[in-house]
């Protein structure tokens, strides 16, 4: 419905990593194995949800962490992070709108808020932690729960005309880091972190950071590729700041963008996946490569942690797609069957050198873990640096095309005559060459069936005079 929503689940920290190997289970003594409680799931209850008003009017589609060396102030602006815990989230909904959420205090103009950093008047906080005793709701971001507003919103806009492009997927050029262990902190902290952006609290302003690519993809529904700005831009007629206009919107795929990924081993390398097709950017630039027409529709893709040039393709008939750029490019190296329903999710996990599994969610809700053969996980000799120069040529082969397509003349056969206008026809005129047209077509028709052997050179034409 267009809400974001958050768990706090580092109550169950230590029953999860006990379950990731089984030495820590061993250790375990027999009447907690067979015990009921210990087998049984917990069930944790959300902890906050974003307020309606303010949230998406449809659904959200794509949701990541901003990367804990930013963040993202009003309007766009990207400041340093001096926390370095990653606080800030970016969501994409079918609205056509892009937001992004701090899940930190905001703080407000009267002052700091009862109960995160000031007195809590008649025992407030004792009564919050009691309640929380007889309450399946955690309090770890109570001060979120139907509160909770986009710090900034970035509208898909439509380069002609109006209305907003539908949004499934997003990428953003800072490489995402596990926020895993920096969130930790902000959990055990108590009160919450406050987001101030002024200086009248005794620290300093935010300083803008210079040399962040504030641009980012978007794949939409109706299968356009959007390169935008998160960045407000000064509106040069009034003056004010105003969300960016996309730098441009490709309509790249017929039906909608289920993945925008980018490469492990080039960060400006993207890879968009919808319909029947798959195509390979480089930011800033057009696509450098695009597959012909599947007949079978792709849902879902991943590029391969240890080869630069490989990537898996998942399709609606249960297949997987194996693509080897340094092998071929103009369709995959191989097909495997895993499923007989829709591929919906491709992760690769390298285990070790040696080793690297490939996990495939399918439609029915199973999950197949399949371990990669050599040819797919071992590089061949700097591949990277082949791969590299494969996207270069690529990017110089199209800029050459262009460019000839700008300074070639629009008529070769020289400079254009003015054109004699032409005299209209009477009836009669009209009326006669209507049947020229026809006994031509006539004659043509008799020909065509003598060849076949269906009417002799003899047989008469029923000509009209």
């Amino acid at each position: 419905n267009g809400q974001v929503v958050m768990w706090d689940i580092s109550a169950h920290e230590a029953r999860l990593k006990n379950h990731k190997s089984n030495g820590a289970r061993a250790n375990k003594t027999r009447s907690d194995i067979f015990d009921v409680e210990y087998q049984r799931s917990p069930i944790v209850h959300y902890a906050g949800v974003s307020s309606i008003e303010s949230s998406h009017k449809m659904a959200i589609m794509d949701l990541h962490w901003l990367p804990d060396t930013l963040e993202v102030a009003r309007l766009g602006v990207p400041v340093e992070n001096k926390t370095a815990t990653s606080c800030q989230l970016i969501t994409a909904g079918v609205d056509g709108n892009v937001m992004f959420w701090d899940i930190r205090l905001q703080k407000t103009s009267t002052g700091p808020t009862p109960g995160f950093g000031g007195a809590l008047p008649g025992g407030k906080k004792e009564k919050e932690a009691a309640n929380e005793q007889f309450s399946s709701i955690p309090s770890t971001f109570s001060h979120l729960d139907l509160q909770w507003k986009p710090i900034n919103v970035v509208p898909l806009s439509k380069l002609t005309g109006p209305g907003l492009h539908p949004g499934v997927t997003i990428s953003i050029g800072q490489e995402l880091k596990n926020v895993k262990g920096k969130m930790q902190t902000l959990l055990k902290g108590n009160p919450p972190l406050i987001h101030r952006s002024n200086s009248s609290t005794g620290r300093q302003r935010p300083v803008e950071v210079e040399g962040v690519n504030t641009k980012f993809f978007a794949g939409t529904e109706d299968g356009f590729l959007i390169y935008t700005d998160w960045k407000a831009e000064k509106d040069p007629e009034s003056g004010k700041l105003v969300s960016s206009k996309p730098v441009y919107a490709i309509s790249s795929h017929a039906g909608p963008i289920h993945c925008l990924l980018r490469s492990p081993f080039y960060n400006y390398i993207i890879m968009s996946v919808g319909g029947w097709s798959l195509s390979i950017w480089k930011e800033g630039e057009s696509e450098i490569l695009q597959t012909s027409r599947s007949p079978v529709k792709f849902t879902a893709a991943c590029w391969s942690p240890t080869r630069p040039g490989v990537f898996f393709i998942g399709r609606e008939d249960g297949n997987i797609d194996v693509w080897d750029l340094m092998d071929r490019s103009h369709e995959p190296s191989m097909t495997q069957n895993i499923s007989s329903s829709a591929i919906t999710s491709l992760v690769p996990y390298r285990v070790s050198a040696k080793q690297v599994l490939l996990g495939v969610g399918d439609d029915f809700g199973t999950l197949h873990i399949l371990e990669l053969p050599w040819s797919l996980r071992q590089p061949s000799p700097n591949e990277t640096v082949n791969m590299a120069s494969y996207f270069e040529r690529e990017c110089s082969r199209i800029d050459y095309y262009k460019e000839r397509e700008a300074n070639r003349p629009t008529n070769v056969s020289g400079p254009s005559e003015p054109a004699i206008p032409m005299a209209l026809e009477t009836d009669e005129e009209e009326e006669e060459r209507l049947k020229k047209s026809f006994n031509s077509y006539l004659t043509m028709e008799k020909d065509f069936l003598v060849k076949l052997g269906l009417k002799r050179d003899d047989d008469p034409v029923a000509l009209i005079h």
